[in-house]
């Protein structure tokens, strides 16, 4: 039995504490949540760009055409330092960037539900889908930093529900450990 092995009830208590904890700051702290949120993309964009720096470097050492890797490892370089060390700046233009992105895949949504033939039972959450990721990416071009204050609220939210739903877990955890709590027996 997959729970009887698990003896480490309180490693789940520990980090349903831990995501209780990241949502009240996240919640209390929003501009805060959303500059480091920023940051932390930006260092992670500047090691993936010189990752594919030394990539693009390796590739033209041996005579291969890395013209066009080492172009993107330049902006993706760009882009990290920029969101990296200019965080507060950087907050608009992020959501604006995610705007289109999620303008583009509204659109590719209702594209698929025009091209779609079947299932028609799933034609109205497909376009009720794609409108919502539509209106949502629109709404980032015109009040990007609300719409980033609102998501980092939600990500709060969900951490704080995610951590008390771990916690409460952790402790069935250890009644079913303790054999305090009987397996439901099965009738026929």
């Amino acid at each position: 039995m997959a729970i009887a092995r698990f003896k480490n009830w309180w490693f789940l208590a520990v980090n349903g504490i831990l995501f209780l904890l990241f949502g009240i700051l996240v919640i209390l702290n929003t501009r805060e949540a959303i500059e480091a949120m920023i940051k932390i993309f930006g260092y992670a964009m500047l090691g993936i760009g010189i990752l594919v720096m030394i990539f693009g470097i390796n590739n033209f050492r041996k005579d291969k055409q890395a013209g066009l890797i080492l172009f993107e490892s330049i902006a993706v370089i760009a882009i990290g330092l920029i969101l990296g060390f200019f965080p507060q700046a950087s907050i608009q233009l992020f959501m604006i960037l995610a705007g289109i992105w999620i303008v583009i895949m509204g659109i590719i949504q209702l594209a698929v539900l025009a091209t779609l033939r079947e299932a028609p039972k799933f034609k109205n959450g497909l376009l009720i889908n794609g409108l919502l990721t539509l209106g949502l990416g629109i709404a980032l071009f015109f009040d990007p930093f609300s719409w980033a204050i609102f998501l980092v609220k939600m990500i709060g939210v969900l951490a704080l529900l995610f951590g008390i739903l771990l916690i409460i877990f952790s402790f069935v955890l250890r009644k079913v450990m303790k054999g305090e709590l009987a397996a439901p027996k099965i009738t026929k």
